[in-house]
């Protein structure tokens, strides 16, 4: 996986009409809430796409929410809250 941020890491899986994008993701919260992590993950997940895209020279098309694959997880001990994401991504014609 490549580092993105402090928070996430990213790895792109190409395919034939676009790639497959997982998203590791997480970070401290005091008071759990992962809702909030899970939403900040799908948005990474959404950004990093555009960004390969953009790297390439392409576009997207609309990436449906429903369509990512999230797992979650807490570490009660650490407090840190963490997101596995995947999509398919696939590019504009």
């Amino acid at each position: 996986m490549n580092e993105y941020d402090k928070d996430t890491e990213y790895a792109v899986e190409d395919r034939p009409n676009g790639f497959a994008l997982s998203i590791y993701y997480s970070r401290y919260q005091f008071i759990p809430e992962s809702s909030a992590v899970a939403t900040a993950c799908k948005s990474m997940l959404t950004a990093i796409a555009h960004e390969v895209a953009e790297k390439r020279g392409k576009q997207i098309e609309p990436v449906n929410e429903q369509k990512i694959r999230i797992s979650m997880g807490r570490n009660g001990l650490s407090g840190i809250t963490s997101c596995q994401a995947y999509a398919i991504i696939d590019l504009k014609k």
